[in-house]
């Protein structure tokens, strides 16, 4: 394998969970079609896509698969969520293993971690 390509989300509203994602994440909507919408992160390379997918009875779990940001500042990214009207589930902390991390929760309850890498 040479690279992580597409994370889909199965979603219960798929226009809230666009609104969530574009306007509190900041992700760039990409395309819409029925039942589907397609955001990027990142450049070239480093791009992957992000799809959210209408289901009728999305199951987040508390385990399994979690989605990551990397952000330059923490308490600047999840003050601009909270501001955006985003669900704080954990306040920014630091990890022993090197970085400043917060979890917010997108309108399915899915769990997503802001992560700051710190330097030693």
């Amino acid at each position: 394998m040479k690279k992580m390509n597409m994370i889909v989300v199965h979603v219960k509203e798929l226009e809230r969970s666009i609104r969530f994602y574009r306007d509190v994440l900041g992700l760039a909507l990409e395309q819409e079609e029925e039942g589907m919408a397609y955001f990027s992160i990142g450049t070239g390379k480093e791009r992957v896509s992000l799809m959210l997918h209408s289901t009728a009875e999305p199951e987040p779990a508390d385990y399994g698969i979690g989605l990551d940001f990397q952000v330059d500042d923490a308490e600047a990214a999840i003050a601009a969520i909270k501001g955006a009207g985003g669900r704080i589930v954990q306040e920014p902390i630091i990890r022993e293993w090197g970085v400043k991390e917060a979890v917010i929760a997108d309108p399915d309850g899915y769990k997503l971690w802001v992560v700051e890498p710190m330097s030693s």
